[in-house]
């Protein structure tokens, strides 16, 4: 029985470990140069791309404030989970990743790819993002929730899809999610549409 309840602390911190991410964990992506102090961010806008990512354990409410020469605006972040802040310029776009059951990229048929261009086209626009639908359309200035999994992995725009991932001990593949400035997705959607008339 000693043994027993010996383990069970063990247990415990197994079962925390292997269920989703608690906490909060914000993605910053910005237009410009930035610095952060705790939960403030003094950026510079410009023209390059930076990025960090900032974790908050306060079970409240979080408050960013971010302010540049021409004031400062707060944003919250009401829950646990993974946000992301777009401070960028241009809109932003993003969805899960599926990877399927094998945590490798699954194949698309033509019909799957039209509706791909469909609803990448919608995006853009605005028209069919949701956090149900797990697809996203943020515009400058504006924070949103992704994912109630706080270890839940949110690429930027200039990070790369992996090709595999290890498939999670239950089976699944990990939470990843894939962002795009609107620019980016309108130039690769073209180069697609050139492709399949060709």
């Amino acid at each position: 029985m000693k043994k027993l309840l010996g383990l069970l602390p063990v247990i415990a911190l197994l079962v925390y470990s292997c269920s989703g991410g608690s906490g909060k964990k914000l993605l910053v992506i910005t237009s410009g140069k930035f610095t952060v102090d705790q939960k403030t961010i003094n950026l510079e806008p410009g023209n390059q791309h930076n990025e960090q990512e900032l974790k908050f354990t306060d079970k409240d409410k979080v408050t960013i404030t971010v302010k540049t020469s021409e004031g400062e605006k707060t944003y919250e972040i009401s829950e646990d989970g993974s946000w992301l802040l777009n401070l960028k310029k241009d809109t932003v776009i993003g969805s899960l990743v599926n990877y399927g059951n094998t945590g490798t990229p699954g194949s698309i048929t033509a019909e799957e790819l039209n509706r791909i261009i469909d609803s990448t086209r919608q995006l853009m626009a605005g028209t069919n993002a949701s956090f149900e639908k797990k697809s996203f359309f943020l515009p400058p200035n504006s924070i949103q929730k992704i994912s109630n999994n706080s270890n839940a992995v949110l690429l930027s725009p200039y990070k790369l899809i992996p090709g595999t991932l290890e498939v999670g001990s239950d089976g699944k593949a990990p939470e990843y999610y894939k962002f795009f400035t609107n620019s980016q997705k309108r130039e690769a959607l073209e180069e697609m549409l050139q492709r399949l008339t060709k």
